[in-house]
């Protein structure tokens, strides 16, 4: 099922569309943990649920359920119907599949969505009204793995003051892009500007989200340091050299890219192929974070946990800042 695009204001789908969403979210709060939160199993068994609605109802038993478990429950199930609504970064791998809570949820959810559909008219939709709802319905619950998976999930890594520090940025990143989507690119960006506030406490290091562009703010290159203009790319290509490299250098600038330590070799030579090897610097964003927290640390082991610590806080800070999606924030380990 596709997201219906949103042309049902005033219409009775979206009417009963409303009703049911009250009924569901007082069903999906009343599954809170003591600590506020909703397991995972609760969202997918939505997902599926909504799914299955767009094509029956009532629903029975054979249309959604075998002995065990939900049909169709997995993690690549889960992470396509999030796609359908623009969702793509990584879910729970197993989407449920495991549990037997999620069939459990699944009943639930046929019973109310029954029980509320009835009261509300579902019966009288059309196949293509059915279908509309069905959609309007999973984006509720694509909300609610928004809210309360990826909003409250911080990123995890193993992250020790004994190995290098560049060991903990390669680690940091590689999270990222296992959460997909631009994670990894904005966990990036912000180490490096929260490594160069620690470098250079009294300069103004610009806090801006990932996404925007240099051209909004007027900057040079995603930060601006003295007359040295920093780009942070993990996918360096030609519109980073021959756009905003060749524009610092016709302004005085000095273009500096950071890239991640498996793609610094390509990077050289793309340079070396827009002639631009002798005027561009090139460094991993392994070494350019990690080596500065090392010096400033006192390349001492109580000096560098300390300084990893004020990186990885100062980072939080900006995801504070900048960024709508707080799971970029990094949970920071107990032997920091």
């Amino acid at each position: 099922m596709v997201a219906p695009q949103p042309n049902t204001a005033g219409t009775p789908v979206e009417e009963v569309a409303t009703k049911l969403s009250a009924a569901l979210e007082t069903w999906y709060e009343d599954l809170r943990d003591t600590k506020g939160n909703v397991a995972s199993n609760v969202m997918c068994a939505g997902l599926y649920m909504t799914e299955f609605l767009a094509s029956h109802f009532p629903l029975e038993a054979d249309h959604y359920s075998t002995r065990s478990q939900v049909k169709t429950a997995g993690g690549k199930q889960a992470q396509k119907l999030l796609a359908q609504h623009g969702e793509d970064r990584k879910f729970t791998s197993e989407g449920g599949r495991t549990s037997r809570a999620t069939l459990d949820h699944a009943r639930a959810l046929a019973d109310l969505l029954n029980a509320e559909g009835i009261e509300a008219g579902v019966g009288a939709l059309t196949a293509l009204e059915l279908t509309a709802l069905a959609g309007l319905l999973q984006a509720w619950f694509v909300e609610r793995v928004q809210d309360d998976y990826f909003g409250r999930k911080s990123i995890e890594a193993d992250i020790s003051p004994d190995n290098p520090v560049r060991t903990a940025v390669a680690a940091l990143i590689q999270a990222g892009r296992l959460r997909g989507g631009n994670t990894a690119g904005a966990v990036a960006q912000h180490l490096v500007g929260a490594k160069l506030k620690i470098r250079f406490p009294d300069e103004d290091v610009n806090v801006e989200s990932y996404t925007t562009a240099d051209v909004q703010t007027g900057r040079a290159g995603d930060y601006q340091i003295g007359d040295t203009a920093i780009h942070v790319t993990m996918s360096p290509g030609e519109k980073v050299f021959l756009e905003r490299c060749a524009d610092n250098l016709r302004h005085g600038y000095r273009p500096r890219v950071l890239v991640p330590e498996d793609r610094a070799a390509a990077a050289s030579q793309l340079a070396a192929n827009y002639g631009l090897a002798d005027r561009v610097a090139i460094q991993s964003i392994e070494d350019f974070v990690g080596t500065n927290v090392e010096e400033i640390g006192g390349f001492t082991r109580d000096g560098v946990r300390d300084r990893l610590r004020e990186l990885l806080v100062e980072y939080n800070a900006r995801i504070d800042e900048a960024e709508a999606d707080k799971s970029l924030k990094i949970q920071i380990p107990e032997n920091l």
